[in-house]
């Protein structure tokens, strides 16, 4: 006798912002086609947890968060910053974890933001002003306070650049309501952030396309 069906995919994330990041992207109406992925099963109360324990917890016990899931889920997701007190570096995060998941899970994917979630929000694109309510001009603010170079697809201090923004006069929405509203609007076909690129990648390949 059989169990009941695996779900699809079980996303483990390290904070609260990654969260309405992930809802927002994947709460889109017909969210395959944006991310180019045959359509898969997304349930935010049964696919989506947070870790109290943030980002050092994910990279120290992910294995034994996912551990209950194995009987429920066919493939993983863990998501979580670089950038954090004590962080041995994106390149270490993404291996340690990965070693820990092997035995475990045939399909997963580890998705390290380097250097923080933060840097998904970044487009020279006005769905971003309009996100966070911030002025339409924030390009030129941000190239004029050293904060995002000119010739740079990405400011390379990407949580400065959002907090330069949150301050008088500009008081730009930085809360995770602003996150969810920009995932909900801004194009994912053309991302630039290697995270968010792997992401979108290892969603096509697990759910493609044409299948």
């Amino acid at each position: 006798m059989t169990g009941p069906a695996k779900r699809d995919v079980v996303f483990l994330l390290a904070d609260a912002g990654m969260e309405q990041m992930l809802l927002g992207f994947l709460g889109r109406p017909r969210f395959h086609l944006s991310l180019g992925c045959a359509p898969f099963a997304f349930d935010p109360r049964e696919d989506v947890f947070v870790a109290q324990t943030r980002d050092p917890g994910v990279y120290g016990t992910a294995r034994e968060f996912l551990r209950p899931f194995e009987r429920t889920h066919r493939r993983a997701v863990v998501m979580l910053d670089a950038d954090w007190v004590g962080t041995p570096g994106a390149d270490a995060i993404h291996k340690h974890i990965t070693r820990c998941l092997t035995e475990a899970w045939a399909e997963f994917a580890v998705v390290v933001i380097d250097p923080e979630l933060e840097a998904w929000i970044w487009q020279d694109n006005p769905q971003v002003a309009q996100a966070l309510k911030c002025p339409p001009d924030f390009r030129r603010i941000l190239a004029d306070a050293r904060l995002w170079p000119l010739d740079a697809a990405k400011p390379p201090r990407p949580k400065e650049a959002l907090e330069h923004l949150r301050r008088p006069p500009y008081r730009a929405d930085g809360s995770r309501a602003a996150f969810r509203r920009l995932a909900e609007r801004i194009s994912v076909r053309h991302c630039e952030d290697a995270a968010f690129n792997l992401l979108r990648d290892t969603l096509r390949t697990w759910f493609p396309e044409n299948s």
